[in-house]
């Protein structure tokens, strides 16, 4: 009993050093800006010392620090110590990498001093996901049946898409914004008038209908051009080319043919119909988004239009053998055209330098 009567007086001991040494860190800034004020400011290093080189959690908070290498930074500016005042205004952008000047309140010489680091990110770097739809445009149809082409109809479905992304400042307003990514992308289709009764042409005796699920792997090179640009909050729109590498395509097909009690339903499994398709296909994609600022990151959300250039069918592999004998399914030329929503996270990379001497 008496040795946890010690741990606890041991615990709280050092719980209250703890907090003893916090806000005597506390104190110190006090004392620092009274310091200041007076013009004393050749005390400053020695009354900082302890307190920013403590350890972690005993010492300044962030906001002191921030606070602390400001005045510092100040001292030596005035005291004509210029590269120690290179030193402090490099420990402050460290310790705060959104640090803002105040127009206001910083003296002439803080702002133009400020001005000759690199303050900005280097480049921002994050991930997203998202849904997408995949309306087909269609170029050309393609039918077995004799008056089955042109009588289907695409239904929409919703997919995944999830991508990488990277962001570097051209200019203040250009930025380039490259991205890889792993889409999913389907569609379903249902062709009621496959073929027509000899006996009564007015009526249909098959159909068919299937889905299409495709995975790809996008390539963007997109461009953004920002509408607003503030600390806080960003908004652009965007544009650029990719190319998009197909990685997997089945398609789940069902049919009816024949008609009434002469008719019969096929099924099956799904069938892997990827070499009917192209690998490489080519689109262009507009964007339109905003990003906001959430502690050291960025949420950011997005839609766009990717535009498909070129047919996806390949035409030397149409035909897929079970498809056309089992189900009359044949594929019409069509360009894959999306529109997506993602939202995701930005994490910018900061590296402050002093740029001008």
């Amino acid at each position: 009993m008496k040795r946890l009567y010690f741990l606890i007086i041991v615990s709280l001991a050092g719980g209250t050093a703890a907090f003893s040494q916090t806000s005597n860190c506390t104190q110190v800034l006090r004392q620092v800006r009274s310091t200041y004020e007076q013009g004393r400011l050749h005390e400053l290093p020695a009354i900082t010392e302890g307190c920013l080189n403590a350890p972690e959690g005993k010492g300044f908070t962030n906001a002191e620090k921030r606070e602390t290498y400001r005045f510092l930074t100040l001292a030596y500016i005035y005291l004509e110590e210029p590269e120690k005042a290179d030193e402090m205004m490099l420990k402050l952008l460290d310790t705060d990498h959104f640090y803002e000047i105040n127009q206001s309140v910083d003296p002439a010489e803080f702002i133009a001093l400020f001005n000759k680091f690199r303050t900005k990110p280097l480049f921002r770097w994050g991930a997203k996901v998202g849904l997408n739809i995949t309306p087909p445009s269609v170029l050309q149809y393609y039918n077995i049946g004799s008056v089955a082409g042109g009588q289907g109809k695409y239904g929409l479905s919703g997919s995944f898409n999830g991508w990488l992304m990277f962001e570097k400042d051209m200019t203040d307003k250009i930025v380039l914004a490259p991205e890889i990514g792993y889409v999913s992308r389907g569609y379903s289709y249902n062709n009621p008038g496959l073929s027509k009764s000899d006996k009564n042409p007015d009526s249909t005796i098959s159909n068919h209908q299937f889905i299409v699920k495709q995975t790809w792997l996008d390539l963007n090179a997109i461009v953004q051009y920002k509408l607003l640009n503030t600390l806080a909050r960003q908004a652009y729109v965007g544009f650029g080319p990719g190319i998009s590498y197909l990685l997997g395509s089945s398609n789940q097909p069902t049919a009816f043919l024949g008609t009434g009690a002469q008719g019969y339903t096929v099924t099956g499994p799904a069938v892997n119909d990827k070499k009917s398709f192209n690998s490489l296909v080519y689109s262009l994609t507009l964007v339109a988004g905003s990003k906001w600022k959430l502690g050291g990151l960025y949420l950011n959300a997005d839609v766009r239009y990717q535009f498909g250039l070129v047919n996806v069918i390949n035409n030397s592999s149409r035909t897929n053998p079970e498809l056309s004998s089992d189900y009359q399914i044949q594929y019409n030329d069509y360009r894959m055209s999306n529109f997506m929503f993602n939202i995701g996270v930005l994490v910018p990379y900061f590296k402050p330098k002093k740029l001008i001497k």
